[in-house]
């Protein structure tokens, strides 16, 4: 075998043809994410929450003493006053000034094409490490199929149907470990598995003035806007537990980031977040596919990566903030 290390190079434009820009206006200021095409979606956030598809990913800023009985009312208003699609628009709120705002682009190349025998089980194996296969014949694959034939408004996935699910499941022998695929099945002496590079961006704002360490009590009191919220962009098709493997590794980046700047409470342990934190991962679903996104693969690697960067700058410049005040 003959592999080439890949090189993650900090790029300076955002994925997938995303604009970025922080709005100050009538409205108020919010960081704007606006993606040529929708955007499949998993976020913590009541605004667009769960899993959907989205055009539009804004970061809201408001005050400390907000409250409101009814944010999601309050947040379509707020949508409405800002000329923005409240159907395509994913939000997240926090107390922190878009002046703090960390952001992460990062690229990694091509890795060399790997030739691997067909008919090699001993090669095979270094890069099938996986015990899961994509069997189109199961019947969650079967209504999976029946959905990608059917719904006609998820974006790209037009034409693709059978083909779509077969693509899935040849690309289906990726290594979770470094993500080069493993040769397809062929009929031919040698099959090609090269990787086609991944693209990760992250926008970070920090503020930790109600820090929280995961499974110390707080009171009541604690619980009011400060807020780290997490965007993490990715070109490439994440099925959902990728999806959800994302929050893990952006959140395990956030903890990190928090350690590394010496956030603590009173007593001297290490806080994991605050109590309101929200975290939103946003994919292309174009291109190669990503069943893995733990810190043992290269998007994870990419998405811990571009979180702890992003959370770094922030978490600075709130220190900074905090010492000026």
């Amino acid at each position: 075998m003959n592999t080439q290390e890949p090189f993650i190079q900090t790029v300076s434009r955002p994925v997938a043809g995303i604009i970025a820009a922080v709005n100050e206006g009538a409205a108020g200021s919010y960081l704007l994410l606006e993606a040529p095409s929708p955007l499949r979606t998993l976020s913590s956030a009541p605004w667009g929450g769960g899993f959907g598809y989205h055009r539009t990913i804004i970061n809201r800023k408001v005050d400390k003493t907000y409250a409101c009985g009814d944010p999601v009312t309050e947040m379509n208003g707020f949508l409405e006053a800002a000329g923005l699609n409240r159907e395509e628009t994913a939000c997240l709120l926090t107390s922190v000034h878009m002046s703090g705002l960390g952001q992460s682009h990062l690229r990694m190349d091509d890795p060399a094409s790997v030739k691997v025998r067909a008919d090699d089980e001993t090669a095979r194996s270094l890069f099938d490490t996986s015990d899961s296969k994509l069997d189109v014949s199961s019947e969650p694959h079967r209504e999976a199929q029946s959905f990608f034939e059917t719904f006609d408004g998820r974006p790209d996935t037009l034409g693709r149907g059978k083909a779509s699910l077969s693509a899935a499941a040849d690309r289906d022998s990726a290594n979770p470990v470094n993500g080069i695929g493993a040769a397809e099945p062929a009929t031919a002496a040698f099959a090609t598995a090269a990787d086609t590079g991944i693209a990760v961006s992250a926008w970070v704002t920090v503020g930790y003035s109600n820090m929280a360490r995961a499974g110390r009590g707080l009171p009541a009191s604690a619980l009011f806007p400060g807020t780290i919220n997490i965007i993490v962009a990715v070109e490439g098709e994440l099925t959902d537990e990728a999806m959800v493997n994302a929050v893990i590794t952006a959140t395990e980046a956030k903890a990190a980031a928090l350690q590394d700047l010496g956030v603590a409470l009173e007593d001297g342990s290490g806080a994991t977040g605050t109590t309101t934190d929200a975290v939103l991962i946003a994919s292309t679903q174009r291109g190669r596919l990503h069943r893995y996104a733990g810190t043992a693969t290269y998007l994870g690697h990419m998405i811990g990566r571009s979180v702890y960067e992003a959370a770094m700058q922030s978490g600075m410049a709130y220190k900074k903030a905090l010492a000026l005040s």
